[in-house]
């Protein structure tokens, strides 16, 4: 009988959709299962095999830094790494604490003799070229997609015609109209009412919560944001659009194919949706996210909100002292901080070196900072604020022209040359803390403090404000 007690198992997927529609992650872990191995001992990804940043992966290597795994259990080599550097970093680790990688195939690594040193990368290298073919063919793929206007999948409303799509003739249901008809009917009840949420109650007290068939163009979605991407997608008007999840590389063209509603309720569908929030929440309810360390252990406080009576208790907490699920517990701080009592420290820290720069606040500035450049950074921050993946290359833009802007204006003191601007202004505003909004509180802090230190003593907490100036 096989001794586990030291072992742990490892798989991934490359993607989410490999995940949600079975193809491999459920049956890799059932197969570890089988093999031996308890729920708490496998560690699982899903992401791509290149990625040195996989969480699951990353912990597996930690528990080997931590010598409490002697081996692991892999479906096969690639479910480990496609990288031939990262299995190098990877290699030596084991190597260095002894462990055995062993692979549900058949057979393990010796990584302690030349030949299994040599088998193993002769293994990386080919998962990295697979990784680099897949690649080149989907990059090619989508390029004579593209050029010959072919439609990768149908959506509602529609069926698979070859390399296009047709309206969907068929019936639906037992209503005697077809699926283009009903697909017709939701757009317009949508442009009616204006409303996601009302739109789909309405279909679904007239045609019933259960969907038609196993897959997905064969009825209308049932959820907001699901609901949301079928009416946004230009299909329905006669276009196609190629990388429709990449704001840069987006692409809409017009298709040879047929649309069941006309380019102008399209477009109308649009004007309605823009006046609506994206489904995901962008205010930010903790200004010191990110800012806020435990004493003890290092690691960045994590915010907790509790609702009693309708009235709501923010507290910071260690992830180190309460990790999750098969992570392994590295503090012992379990004291919950008061948010407020973090934002009232910082505030006073900040009160103090804004005094203290007016109070030795020259008459005249010696060191002038370019407007044009102050300006660049104020919009830098608030884009940054809107946290929105869609802004991350204008950010990159503004954020190189800024550099330049330094380089040629000779500032190398620009960042604290701004953030004593903020502090003077501060200190000449009377009340400005009193006023100041929670979203205007993180713009501050982010920009004034380095970090907060959180520790406990005698029962008392105390927060330590490192700011940046």
């Amino acid at each position: 009988m096989r001794d586990l007690s030291r072992a742990l198992g490892y798989c991934r997927v490359s993607t989410q959709r490999q995940h949600t529609e079975g193809h491999g992650l459920e049956r890799y872990i059932e197969r570890l299962k089988q093999y031996g191995l308890s729920e708490e001992q496998i560690h699982w990804d899903i992401e791509s095999g290149a990625s040195d940043k996989r969480q699951g992966y990353n912990q597996v290597l930690e528990l080997v830094r931590q010598q409490k795994v002697d081996k692991i259990i892999v479906p096969c080599f690639d479910r480990f790494t496609r990288s031939a550097l990262g299995w190098e970093v990877a290699r030596e680790e084991l190597q260095k604490f002894g462990v055995e990688l062993i692979f549900l195939d058949g057979g393990s690594l010796d990584l302690e003799t030349p030949e299994g040193l040599f088998t193993s990368r002769i293994l990386a290298a080919m998962s990295a070229q697979v990784r680099d073919k897949n690649r080149y063919n989907a990059i090619q793929g989508h390029r004579y997609f593209q050029e010959k206007r072919k439609i990768y999948q149908a959506v509602f409303g529609f069926i698979k015609d070859g390399d296009s799509v047709i309206p969907n003739t068929k019936q639906y249901r037992n209503t005697g109209k077809t699926h283009a008809d009903i697909a017709r009917e939701c757009v317009e009840m949508f442009i009616e009412s204006g409303e996601l949420s009302q739109t789909i109650r309405r279909l679904t007290e007239k045609y019933g919560l259960e969907r038609v068939g196993k897959y997905k163009f064969e009825d209308f979605p049932r959820d907001v944001s699901s609901f949301r991407r079928w009416l946004e997608n230009p299909q329905l008007c006669g276009m196609v659009c190629y990388y429709p999840f990449d704001s840069e590389k987006r692409l809409i063209l017009q298709s040879n194919h047929e649309g069941i509603i006309s380019i102008a309720q399209h477009q109308q569908i649009k004007q309605i949706l823009a006046t609506h929030p994206c489904g995901r929440r962008r205010y930010v309810t903790n200004p010191l996210v990110g800012l806020c360390k435990c004493a003890k252990c290092g690691s960045t406080m994590e915010k907790r909100s509790t609702t009693i009576k309708g009235k709501t208790y923010e507290h910071l907490k260690c992830p180190g002292a309460y990790p999750k699920p098969r992570q392994v517990k590295k503090c012992d701080v379990r004291t919950y901080f008061r948010l407020q009592d973090a934002i009232n420290a910082v505030i006073q820290a900040l009160k103090e070196k804004a005094a203290n720069i007016a109070d030795n606040m020259p008459l005249e500035s010696t060191e002038v900072v370019p407007v044009e450049i102050l300006e660049l950074q104020q919009q830098i921050l608030k884009l940054k604020q809107l946290n929105d993946p869609d802004f991350d290359s204008t950010i990159k833009i503004k954020s190189q022209k800024l550099e330049t802007l330094i380089k040629n204006s000779e500032l190398n003191v620009v960042a604290d040359a701004s953030r004593t601007e903020v502090l003077r202004s501060i200190a000449m505003s009377e009340g400005f803390w009193e006023i100041v909004t929670r979203e205007e509180l993180t713009a501050i802090f982010h920009e004034l403090v380095e970090e907060v230190v959180c520790s406990v003593a005698e029962r008392s907490q105390f927060f330590d404000a490192r700011l940046k100036i």
